[in-house]
């Protein structure tokens, strides 16, 4: 697999698998990198000699980086050695044209002559020198400027090739995840899953798939598996508020109370009134047999939303642990009042009325 081989690249041609094989053919004008299936279909049939496997591609690109920079390494010792002519060219100019009072009082008569004869033809030398070396300096600039021109050209060619493609695929990867979404909402969880994981196959660190595929699978009591793919959405956004809450809650029902907490707490610790993690955290406690803590926590979930039947009803039942009958039954009236169908309190309350009177 090319996973193994370093890279780790889908193929571009929708429904193959990942990239296996690459074309250095010129004149190719297919996809130049490609996979087996690919291959099958008739792609490159004909020049197979060209052909390179994964880790024949990444010694290429090597190979190339290598030349590039001995190309490079060229062209700063010409430019350096172009450097070098002009401080000698300029030392002979000081020397030919430059006489300073003192350089001339050490002349004699035939030195002095000389330097005159020199001085006088300055200005025809100063515009043959400009006009040869102006010319070489156009060219060369122009020259420099077509090439530069040229790479930047295939560069942005290239880089508006991949903003099409990449939008395509980010247009592509938020329509499969809102149809999952769509089957997640309607509790089809194993059909969602199929959706998000060919969103994820595009792009691997869509955050909105990986967690909800982990809710979909916390919801077909897969815990293990959804607390992968949470660590992975948090792997990415470490304090994403659904995927933290997912975590806890997975743990809960894996028996692990302490860790539960810890990621009730991450989650808490982004929306200090989320009802949910504080019942999670809540519930975790009292299976540890802290109802006195647990109680503390419910309280803070009710003073954030004192209608909440399932709140309520979780401080009846830490009442109820704690033998605290009546004030057990207060609550469950409370959370039946609120929605009479409630069946958890009215099973309870029940079942408190009857611990009441075995004590009469």
């Amino acid at each position: 697999m090319n996973k193994i081989q370093g890279l780790h690249i889908k193929c571009p041609i929708e429904q193959h698998e990942f990239l296996e094989l690459a074309c250095v053919n010129k004149l190719c004008k297919a996809n130049r990198v490609y996979c087996h299936q690919c291959l099958k279909n008739g792609d490159h049939v004909a020049h197979q000699k060209d052909q390179k496997n994964l880790i024949e591609l990444i010694e290429f690109f090597h190979k190339i980086e290598q030349e590039s920079e001995n190309l490079i390494s060229k062209l700063c010792s010409m430019v350096e050695e172009i450097r070098e002519l002009f401080i000698e060219l300029n030392q002979e100019l000081r020397k030919t044209f430059q006489f300073s009072k003192e350089r001339l009082q050490q002349l004699n008569a035939k030195q002095l002559n000389q330097a005159l004869d020199q001085i006088i033809q300055f200005d025809e030398i100063k515009i043959d020198l400009l006009q040869e070396l102006e010319t070489c300096s156009d060219n060369m600039v122009n020259q420099l400027k077509i090439l530069i021109k040229d790479l930047k050209l295939k560069q942005q060619h290239n880089n508006q090739q991949n903003k099409q493609e990449q939008e395509q695929e980010k247009q592509k990867v938020e329509e499969l995840y809102k149809q999952g979404y769509k089957l997640y909402w309607d509790s089809k969880y194993k059909e969602a899953i199929k959706l998000f994981d060919a969103a994820l196959f595009i792009n691997t660190k869509h955050l909105d798939s990986l967690s909800t595929k982990a809710r979909s699978l916390f919801y077909l009591d897969n815990y293990n598996d959804a607390i992968i793919w949470a660590d992975k959405a948090l792997s990415i956004d470490s304090k994403h508020f659904k995927s933290l809450f997912i975590k806890a809650s997975c743990l809960y029902y894996l028996s692990n109370y302490n860790d539960a907490i810890i990621w009730a707490d991450n989650a808490l610790s982004i929306d200090s009134k989320h009802i949910d993690s504080l019942q999670k955290k809540c519930e975790s406690l009292h299976e540890m047999g802290k109802y006195e803590q647990a109680l503390q926590i419910i309280d803070q979930a009710l003073n954030c939303k004192p209608n909440s039947c399932y709140s309520l009803y979780l401080r009846d039942f830490l009442y109820l642990y704690l033998y605290r009958y009546s004030e057990a039954i207060n609550y469950y009236e409370k959370s039946i009042q609120i929605n009479p169908n409630f069946s958890l309190s009215k099973n309870d309350k029940a079942k408190c009325e009857k611990l009441i009177n075995k004590q009469q």
